[in-house]
């Protein structure tokens, strides 16, 4: 099974969008996605198999996380139907790589008289579109990179698992209680009780922004 078949089922998205948000046991991605244990673990063992999924003991419980940092993209028109399943790497250097699609951009002709030079430009614009492409994983791959670093700086300020939750959350771009509550499904009360508490350390700070309220990093 090829990870766009394994991807495709909707059970397993919604595993792996709970797995995006934080590692988690069975028992808990049983009762957050109300499925079976069972229908679970054989949706856990296709998602390992194909590479997308890992896991780790704790204690006694296994949790699952995602392990590597994948691009699915599917192009549909008149004339192409591709898909393409690429890999984030992070040694790449995104800003080096935009400086050189760039500049492949220019060298495109756009006078094409003959069909050996419509041929031509069309190569040239389809290594331009790959390339863009590891530009896109290039991005991601680093973002991943500084999500990390931010959860190391996390893990220096507490060992209190909410309170690194709602940082993780607002360093995701949630600014509101909520948001950070639906987003972890953690009680709303909670997060606002563990944010005054932030507050009150100087770790984070409330804003207004047009009248409405938000948390930022302090």
């Amino acid at each position: 099974m090829n990870v766009l078949d394994v991807v495709g089922n909707e059970s397993r998205r919604r595993i792996l969008e709970l797995l995006a948000k934080k590692p988690c046991y069975l028992s808990e991605i049983s009762y957050y996605l109300g499925m079976a244990p069972k229908a679970v673990i054989e949706h856990l063992e296709k998602l390992e198999k194909a590479g997308i999924v890992s896991s780790f003991e704790d204690g006694k419980r296994r949790y699952y996380y995602i392990a590597s940092s994948l691009r699915i993209e599917v192009t549909i028109s008149p004339h192409l139907f591709e898909v393409e399943v690429r890999e984030g790497k992070e040694d790449l250097d995104p800003l080096k790589m935009i400086k050189e699609a760039e500049q492949k951009l220019f060298e495109i002709d756009p006078r094409k008289d003959t069909m050996t030079e419509i041929f031509s430009a069309m190569k040239a614009v389809e290594e331009l579109s790959d390339r863009i492409s590891e530009i896109q994983c290039a991005i991601t791959a680093r973002l991943n990179e500084m999500i990390e670093e931010l959860l190391e700086e996390v893990e220096k300020i507490t060992n209190d698992d909410l309170e690194r939750l709602v940082l993780l959350g607002i360093a995701k771009g949630l600014r509101r209680p909520f948001e950070i509550a639906e987003h972890f499904r953690i009680p709303y009360r909670e997060v606002e009780e563990t944010l005054e508490s932030l507050g009150r350390r100087g770790i984070v700070r409330n804003e207004r922004i047009n009248g409405e309220s938000i948390w930022v990093m302090g």
